[in-house]
């Protein structure tokens, strides 16, 4: 049943309501053995919660779990701390908020005497203005006493006292305990509407100046209250255990406020040869202004593009079976993603690095992003469960946040006898040093680096570091490497510590940059993209300066661009100059800098023609959008030009051809039927000589 309800995620991720066409952004479904930490922190205390209540939220599985694809908490009568009561109070502060859109949960409420069921929003404020200032949006709340009645309210400060204004929803038939039931708002910059299974049945106007703190992010919470001064206290008549059951809870967002990306290149299940280079093209359709693409391989980070077109070079890919994906992320913060394209490097799905090549070393290697490949094969993991659940989920190795310098992610819950393998490329001959950033609450942890089969280093011994998220450094020093490719092991000798990152260079290895490109005698076009590239070692940001008077001036590209990837793109602004140089600096430390070697210049004479090709075709909307089971799409020219028309699937795959032939200047529509495909976002994209355009559509049986 998870399965299928997943599937239809993925098939249907937009739904229509009141005309209104909304597209799903974000979701915990719960498919998981655990709750997601980086989603949900657990809250606890038992100080009555500004509602006088008789529970103590804990931290514990028993009162918060996972079960069958679903999220079960719990409130159990027990003698806890002081409390005759026990239940779970799960937030996404700090971690997951949201302003507008529409917000749902699917959830079976428990009922009784004194049970007090809950699915709410506070605002992100609230730390630092407190309650009412922050906002309340409750979004379902049951009163046990009162199983067929569904309550939803605002609460906010109006001139420092306590304002709100709620309504509720009535059901003629059974309890709603008896089934699941989707609790949901639609809030937007004029309003919120309160919906039952899509059922209105409460708004509230918005606009007000004293309601200003429904435009501004709120954070989920979910918990079941026992007792208070709202629904009374537990009686005989209440049975305990008490059970709210969520199956999921949603966020979608106006599908024009979210940019669609798809994979185009390369197209899915591709097989190439191994150690190629990888072009990967993302589309993007949005109608407001994109900040940059991410590329994904699995759950890692693989490239950045921060302008058009959307596109990265993967370079000497090793064999291997990789899952390629591109989130695009509006300069507003809204972010869309595209479905996983499937790529075969080589003839099997065998061991392979993790990033598709190989780590650099001199270099760092993040522990998280061991091989990809079986357990023990690629690693070899003594529990069939990823305990942290937060990144790789499907592989059994426990990883978790991390809040050591650069925060990611870190390895945990390690054990005596097992191993991880990564695979290395030593790109010179030397004697090294092996650092690791380790964290434990004992003095007990132990491990080693082997290559190859054999040992490398000797026992490494992990310190008490006073606290799994307390990080130190430990080394072995003068380790000989020799150039090529290897795997690296580390094999646990003893478990019980935390493992973040190896940081493996020459001793003495200072943090550096090196300007790549331009670096000196290039013609660049104005309003062109240049790829501003570089190489660094030790440095996890970088700024990226312009002068165009030969350094006597200078003004920064960008804010911050991640080093590792070592490519900024940038559009080129409309000043022409012969004195240009870049620089690039070590965001954490400017003196850490590099320049181009002699200067470059930037000038109109250069691709001018790409305006005026731009200009000679239009590729306009479709209508009717959305569609069924056929639209029009129309395009002009202004010349001659040979035209290309195709239509593809959400996971980048070409579904049809329309046009593709010369075409004379003027005006053109063309009809696409899509009677015989199934509901869902599709693209159209329009290319002529060097312009392409694309849009989406949206098909709905």
């Amino acid at each position: 049943m998870k399965k299928i309800k997943w599937l239809l995620v993925l098939i249907t991720s937009f739904i229509t309501i009141n005309a209104q066409t909304y597209q799903l952004i974000w979701s915990d479904e719960f498919d998981g053995s655990v709750l997601d930490p980086s989603i949900w922190t657990r809250e606890t205390g038992g100080h009555g919660w500004g509602n006088n209540e008789s529970q103590f939220y804990t931290n514990r599985d028993t009162n918060a779990y996972l079960e069958n694809g679903t999220l079960v908490i719990q409130a159990l009568k027990e003698n806890y701390s002081g409390k005759n009561y026990t239940s779970a109070r799960l937030k996404t502060q700090n971690k997951q908020s949201f302003l507008y859109g529409k917000l749902e949960a699917r959830i079976k409420v428990p009922y009784g005497q004194g049970i007090w069921p809950a699915f709410w929003m506070l605002g992100d404020s609230f730390s630092s203005v407190g309650w009412p200032a922050c906002g309340e949006i409750d979004i379902m709340e049951l009163l046990g006493h009162q199983p067929n009645i569904v309550y939803g309210t605002a609460h906010w400060s109006n001139n420092g006292s306590h304002a709100s204004y709620g309504g509720n929803f009535l059901s003629t038939g059974s309890p709603f305990s008896d089934d699941f039931h989707t609790y949901s708002i639609i809030w937007d910059q004029n309003k919120i509407e309160w919906f039952v299974d899509n059922m209105k049945y409460h708004t509230i106007d918005i606009t007000p100046s004293e309601l200003s703190e429904f435009h501004s992010n709120h954070f989920f919470i979910l918990n079941i209250a026992v007792g208070g001064n709202w629904p009374g206290f537990p009686n005989e008549t209440t049975v305990f255990p008490q059970k709210m059951i969520v199956d999921y809870v949603r966020v979608y967002k106006d599908a024009s406020a979210v940019p669609d990306v798809a994979i185009i290149n390369p197209i899915n299940n591709a097989i190439v040869e191994p150690n190629s280079d990888i072009e990967i093209e993302a589309l993007v359709t949005f109608d407001g202004e994109i900040e940059k693409v991410e590329f994904y391989q699995g759950s890692a980070k693989i490239g950045i593009a921060y302008a058009e077109p959307y596109t990265m070079n993967w370079e000497n890919v090793s064999a291997g079976c990789y899952n390629i994906s591109a989130k695009a992320i509006s300069t507003d913060n809204y972010t869309g993603s595209s479905f996983n394209v499937k790529v075969k490097v080589g003839n099997d799905c065998v061991e392979s690095p993790y990033l598709g090549t190989p780590f650099n070393i001199p270099g760092t290697i993040e522990a998280e992003n061991f091989n990809q490949g079986i357990n023990g094969e690629a690693y070899n993991d003594n529990t069939l469960v990823n305990e942290g659940g937060v990144y790789r989920k499907d592989d059994y190795v426990g990883i978790e946040l991390c809040s050591d310098v650069g925060e990611g992610y870190n390895l945990g819950w390690i054990e005596t006898g097992e191993w991880i393998d990564y695979t290395v490329n030593v790109t010179k001959s030397g004697t090294y040093n092996f650092e690791a950033r380790v964290a434990s609450e004992n003095a007990n942890g132990k491990f080693k680096i082997q290559l190859d089969g054999t040992d490398l280093t000797s026992t490494i011994n992990v310190p008490n570091t006073s606290g799994w998220q307390t990080w130190q450094t430990v080394t072995s020093s003068n380790v000989e490497l020799n150039e090529g490719i290897h795997t690296f092991r580390v094999y646990i000798e003893n478990g019980g510590f935390n493992l973040n990152r190896l940081d493996i260079y020459e001793p003495n290895t200072a943090a550096s940059v090196n300007v790549i490109y331009p670096n000196g005698g290039e013609i660049i076009g104005v309003n062109s993209y240049l790829d501003i590239q570089w190489n660094s070692l030790k440095v996890q940001s970088v700024r990226i300066g312009i002068s165009t008077d030969n350094g006597a001036n200078w003004d920064f590209v960008t804010q911050s661009a991640e080093a590792q990837f070592g490519v900024y793109r940038w559009k080129v602004p409309n000043i022409e100059s012969d004195q240009c140089l870049i620089m690039i600096l070590d965001e954490s430390d400017f003196n850490i800098r590099d320049t181009s070697n002699s200067t470059f210049t930037i000038t109109s004479t250069v691709n001018v023609d790409d305006d005026i090709v731009a200009a000679k075709l239009n590729l306009e909307q479709n209508y009717p959008n959305p569609f069924n089971p056929s639209t029009i799409i129309n395009y002009s020219l202004d010349s001659d030009q040979f035209v290309v028309l195709r239509i593809y699937d959400m996971l980048g795959n070409e579904i049809r051809t329309l046009v593709n032939q010369h075409k004379s200047a003027g005006n053109y529509n063309v009809e696409f039927n899509a009677s015989n495909l199934p509901t869902g976002v599709y693209y159209y994209r329009i290319s002529a000589g060097d312009f392409n355009s694309t849009k989406k559509m949206i098909y709905i049986k």
